[in-house]
């Protein structure tokens, strides 16, 4: 629950509003509105249908006055708000193009509020919200409904607002006692998921640093943003990430960066009219977002000024190349401003944040560097490079369903034999399917349970298969989705799936194995990991996956192991998972029977590893042993190209893994998914392993 208990708010604590601000409250003569001087406002407009992002269109502001104890205070002036919103919403237009505007609603006229003695004395904002709701309803994303306070004593803010719509589908803002253009542009940005900003200030070793481990954030500073107090009496143009979050800038003008992989963008200022206007990567925890300002247009008023910061004398606040972070995990946090020409005096002005034409800077870790090469008045080429996390590759997309498109698209050509199709959802069938893939050599891609993501479908397009396999039945890959993969092959699209995940992965062995194989491994169907490194095994050595119960062997698996009648049964995992009880009936199965494992899933993996790989293997390929998809995607390469697949925990290398490591001497190591689930951090030491 957030502040607000359904609502995620930004909250801003009495005091941080400059005095200029501060003052720009206005109480009047007569607020009629839009509605007239009511003693009930009406109830808000009801959603009529999707707003891209939630911010493009008219956005309109719906004020509610209220109080709870004594008289009515003076009325609004709704001359001066209508005013304040015309303001906002001539800024938004300016920088959109006339994609955004905005209008005053109406103001209704004070409502008193039956709080009891606890909720004012509290300032219950819970309660505040849903007697207001119950008098307004909910809206549409581009409605903002405000709430105004009138400098109640018992709320210790200024103004909260829900970052993204509200749980009623509008925007909602609670205002005690301040009404300004200044905070409908906060409000616009903010309701529609354009989080707040503010300034890092940093400290290492006692001296002012872009980035430390010692920082403090200041909310509402940042020079240029439309979510601060503009302390420099303008406002500039939105950053990029808040331009691609409400629809004016496509996923392809403001792209991901992969972590490691060291490249060169060139990017457009943030007031061009069109082009690639940003980007953004991964590391540490954090996601870094980059952008980059001109003195023109909305940010014409960026040079005016000057400031001394050290020995020299920089334009204040300027542009050049500006990077804001904000915590993986955490969209609608706050976004930080580094400032890369950081003092001893913490101001809001006076400063110079960016990174101007050949200078560079390189994160403490070493994880990040950014080189600014040519920048002019129409684009910047900034050279992205990751010097301690290079040396060891990414494999990783935005989702799980981005994941296995990449891994496809660095692994095989078009016009492949077959692709094979697992959910991204339900992960039992591809721990199955994978070994066939990596036996046929065809990638394996995830679905939704009902939709193919445009991502995974721009994958098969370019793949052209012969055939596709969808692996599953209808629960969890539809026939709808079915039919639609259609469209991408001109062969056959088959499903191998049973009634439930064994008799999936029985289907799935008949439909690839004949009798006679070497080597079954079997698998449990309940505990998804030890799986994750024993199919690139299989995918090798040209054997199946079965999965079974942990304390019994399905008879559809026993049936399929008969008609298999291996030389050799191996067990992955421990007694945990699978019982000495069924690991005693499959001795029934085959000749020889053996476990590996270790006394934990990342131990298994490195105990499956060590029986399966000499030294000297030419990739190592590391998994999440914490988030399963990405290698569900990834085991059928690693079959193929006969390398191992490590796990690892999200932050750490574990010991057993380790000396796995050591002892293997990969030439490569390769890992699947983003720093979400193996950070940066693990990346940097997984490094060393190699020569």
């Amino acid at each position: 629950m957030g502040i607000f208990g359904w609502d995620i708010m930004r909250a801003r604590l009495r005091g941080a509003l400059t005095a200029a601000v501060a003052a720009t409250v206005v109480l009047g003569a007569t607020a009629t509105g839009a509605a007239g001087d009511s003693s009930s406002p009406p109830r808000l407009p009801q959603p009529t249908g999707h707003v891209a992002r939630g911010a493009l269109g008219q956005h309109e502001m719906f004020i509610v006055p209220v109080y709870w104890s004594g008289s009515a205070p003076a009325p609004l002036d709704d001359d001066a708000i209508t005013s304040m919103v015309a303001g906002a919403g001539s800024y938004y237009s300016g920088v959109s193009n006339g994609q955004m505007t905005a209008k005053l609603g109406w103001a209704s006229g004070w409502q008193k509020l039956a709080l009891t003695e606890t909720e004012a004395a509290s300032c219950d904002r819970i309660a505040i919200r849903d007697k207001v709701r119950d008098i307004v309803g909910g809206g549409r994303p581009t409605d903002h409904l405000i709430v105004y306070l009138n400098n109640e004593s018992a709320c210790d803010f200024t103004d909260l607002e829900s970052v993204g719509p509200s749980a009623f589908g509008d925007g909602y803002t609670i205002s005690n006692g301040v009404m300004s253009e200044t905070l409908f542009r906060r409000i616009i940005s903010i309701n529609a998921g354009a989080t707040a900003t503010g300034s890092l200030d940093c400290v290492a070793d006692g001296q002012p640093s872009p980035l430390s481990s010692s920082c403090t954030y200041r909310e509402g500073t940042e020079p240029w943003d439309p979510t601060s107090t503009a302390p420099y009496g303008k406002v500039g143009m939105p950053q990029a990430d808040s331009l691609w979050r409400f629809g004016l800038v496509a996923d392809t003008d403001f792209p991901r960066i992969e972590t490691g992989t060291n490249t060169t963008v060139t990017i457009a200022p943030l007031t061009a009219a069109s082009g690639k206007q940003g980007f953004y990567f991964d590391d540490g925890g954090y996601r870094y977002l980059v952008d980059y300002r001109v003195p023109a247009g909305q940010d014409a008023w960026i040079d005016d000024r000057t400031a001394t910061i050290g020995p020299k004398t920089w334009t204040d606040p300027g542009g050049g190349v500006i990077v804001h972070r904000q915590l993986l995990g955490e969209e609608l946090g706050p976004r930080e401003l580094i400032d890369f020409h950081a003092d001893a005096v913490t101001a809001d002005t006076k400063r110079h944040p960016g990174l101007e034409r050949a200078e560079s800077y390189t994160s403490p870790d070493g994880h990040w560097s950014l080189r600014v090469g040519a920048a002019s008045a129409t684009s910047a080429t900034i050279s992205v490079s990751f010097p301690s996390l290079s040396k060891v590759q990414r494999w990783s997309g935005a989702d799980r369903f981005a994941t296995s498109a990449i891994i496809s698209t660095k692994n095989y050509s078009t016009g492949v034999p077959v692709a094979y199709v697992a959910s991204g959802q339900v992960y039992t069938d591809a721990l199955s399917g994978a070994p066939v893939a990596g036996k046929n050599r065809g990638p394996v891609l995830l679905v939704d349970t009902d939709a193919v993501p445009d991502v995974v479908a721009a994958e098969l397009t370019r793949l052209r298969p012969r055939k596709i396999v969808i692996f599953g039945g209808p629960a969890t890959i539809t026939p709808a989705v079915e039919a639609k993969l259609g469209s991408y092959t001109t062969g056959e699209v088959e499903r191998w799936s049973g009634a439930d995940r064994f008799a999936t992965s029985a289907a799935i062995a008949a439909q690839s194995y004949p009798a006679g194989v070497d080597t079954v491994l079997v698998a449990s169907g309940r505990v998804f990991t030890d799986a994750l490194s024993g199919a690139p095994v299989a995918g090798r050595d040209r054997g199946p996956v079965l999965l079974v119960d942990t304390d019994a062997i399905p008879s559809v698996v026993a049936g399929e192991l008969r008609r298999l009648s291996p030389r050799r049964i191996v067990v992955l995992g421990g007694p945990a998972t699978i019982s000495e009880r069924a690991l005693a009936v499959l001795k029934g199965y085959a000749g020889t029977v053996e476990r590996w494992s270790g006394d934990d899933r990342f131990s298994t993996s490195a105990e499956i590893t060590a029986h399966a790989y000499a030294p000297l293997v030419r990739t190592a390929f590391i998994a999440s042993g914490r988030v399963f998809t990405d290698a569900l995607s990834g085991s059928p390469v690693a079959g193929r190209d006969r390398g191992p697949v490590l796990l690892v925990d999200t932050t750490s290398i574990p010991d057993s893994v380790r000396a796995e490591l050591t002892r293997l001497k990969p030439r490569r190591i390769v890992i699947f998914g983003g720093p979400a689930t193996v950070s940066t951090g693990v990346q940097a030491e997984l490094a060393a392993y190699l020569p």
